[in-house]
């Protein structure tokens, strides 16, 4: 399941995005919780996965900010 990393603000003025992040295994098709449990699978001597199997996917969402006109 993704999780949202960071969520949408404003610091200092600056729109900053929400940061979405999935991490799974592209080879069994796992979905994992974060980095931490990619990981600790990759350590696993139970299983055969390796880094390589390890995908991080990050999607970036901009949001019009306070007072936007809406214009690129």
């Amino acid at each position: 399941m993704p999780r949202i990393e960071q969520e949408a603000q404003v610091v200092d003025g600056t729109l900053l995005p929400e940061v979405e992040v999935t991490v799974k295994n592209v080879r069994t098709d796992t979905e994992y919780d974060d980095d931490d449990q990619a990981a600790a699978d990759v350590a696993d001597p139970n299983t055969d996965t390796t880094d390589s199997d390890i995908s991080r996917s990050v999607t970036l969402r901009v949001v019009k900010g306070v007072e936007s006109t809406g214009q690129a």
